[in-house]
């Protein structure tokens, strides 16, 4: 894996078998209230790039990726979507460290509670990752 898109789209895929995320998406953090609207399939997985930098052997990228689910009216189901938002992260750090074939390093790793001012009816955690993305090439730069 060499960039960023081939890390989002590893994400998706493993997204898409994962038994209880019902979306998948990815773009910068102003644009995750469009994408998860009440109307949605809950729970939401949301990758936003943080930053990357560049080195002669190795890419480091930082993402955030948020998990969340709606909270119901009278609150009766915040303790468990927060233990089964947080159980869902854990797949997804567990699967990037010991995953077949990632070719991704975990640098640092951090999970907290979502901010309620992002989406006031969602409950859930952002789990902040800081990887090392092996490079398998020097890429030429084109001059014509």
């Amino acid at each position: 894996m060499t960039s960023y898109k081939q890390l989002i789209d590893r994400l998706e895929t493993f997204s898409d078998n994962h038994l209880q995320v019902k979306k998948f998406g990815s773009d910068f953090l102003e644009q995750l209230p469009n994408f998860a609207t009440t109307d949605e399939k809950y729970p939401i997985i949301f990758v936003v790039p943080v930053s990357s930098g560049y080195g002669d052997i190795v890419n480091n990228i930082n993402i955030d990726i948020y998990c969340f689910d709606i909270i119901q009216k009278g609150r009766e189901n915040l303790n468990t979507i927060i233990s089964d938002t947080h159980q869902i992260l854990n797949d997804y750090y567990l699967e990037l460290n010991t995953g077949d074939d990632w070719s991704v390093d975990v640098l640092s790793s951090s999970v907290t509670p979502l901010n309620n001012e992002l989406l006031d009816y969602c409950a859930g955690w952002v789990l902040s990752l800081s990887l090392e993305v092996e490079t398998y090439c020097e890429t030429d730069i084109p001059t014509n």
